[in-house]
């Protein structure tokens, strides 16, 4: 197959299985911040793919003043299912006789600072599924900022796909939301420290377990477009 054949025929396969959006990106500028455990491997792994599945509209609108447990479900069962899709497309890669290396979609190996193998959000925007939000998520046009996101790294070849211009404007729907007032004028003023604080606390209370919030998410206009992903 051609490179464009390969990345089209994973774009339909990635949809059947459950994903909203996937895109390409070259991924040798990013390979520097990547955790030690997988930072050698992924200089020979230049290509990046990103997976996104959306949270449903309707979950996240039984979120009032804190995460709940249905959300918590929701969350969760989202980041199995991009393991799943992960998992199947990094398989198939591999019968084509590429390398691959599928990253856990949500897996924290450090809290101070947080921490993963690879920054999902960062290889997301350069995939041209969304721009960095003020709430220091990935926002998408479609979807606002209720993606949950995925990685595949690979050396199969693909042409990258277009980077999304930043447009969020004035808007600050999430910014008034944020009960710790985390999230600023733009994506540069977010005080990670006091978001991190706030899910800590979260998770704390009532022994909930799970580093969530959910507050900034339901109010983006972005993601009214989509009643339910």
């Amino acid at each position: 197959m051609k490179t464009t054949d390969y990345g089209k025929r994973l774009k339909e396969l990635g949809t059947e299985w459950g994903a909203n959006l996937i895109g390409f990106c070259q991924i040798d500028d990013l390979v520097e911040k990547f955790h030690p455990e997988i930072r050698e491997t992924a200089r020979e792994l230049p290509y990046g793919i990103s997976i996104a599945i959306a949270l449903q509209k309707t979950v996240l609108d039984t979120i009032i003043d804190r995460p709940n447990d249905i959300y918590k479900s929701h969350y969760r069962a989202t980041n199995t299912r991009l393991d799943d899709i992960s998992y199947r497309m990094a398989q198939t890669i591999d019968n084509w006789g590429f390398r691959v290396l599928p990253i856990p979609a949500s897996k924290v190996i450090s809290r101070y600072p947080m921490i993963g193998h690879v920054n999902h959000r960062e290889i997301a925007y350069k995939s041209g599924l969304g721009w960095r939000g003020k709430n220091n998520l990935l926002v998408n046009p479609v979807y606002g900022g209720r993606l949950r996101l995925t990685t595949i790294l690979t050396d199969l070849e693909f042409p990258p796909d277009d980077i999304l211009a930043y447009g969020c404007g004035k808007c600050r729907a999430c910014a008034e939301n944020c009960p710790v007032g985390a999230i600023g004028n733009s994506p540069e003023d977010f005080d990670l420290d006091k978001c991190r604080e706030q899910v800590t606390a979260f998770s704390k209370k009532n022994n909930f377990g799970q580093l969530i919030c959910g507050l900034c998410l339901n109010l983006c206009p972005e993601g009214t477009r989509r009643t339910n992903g």
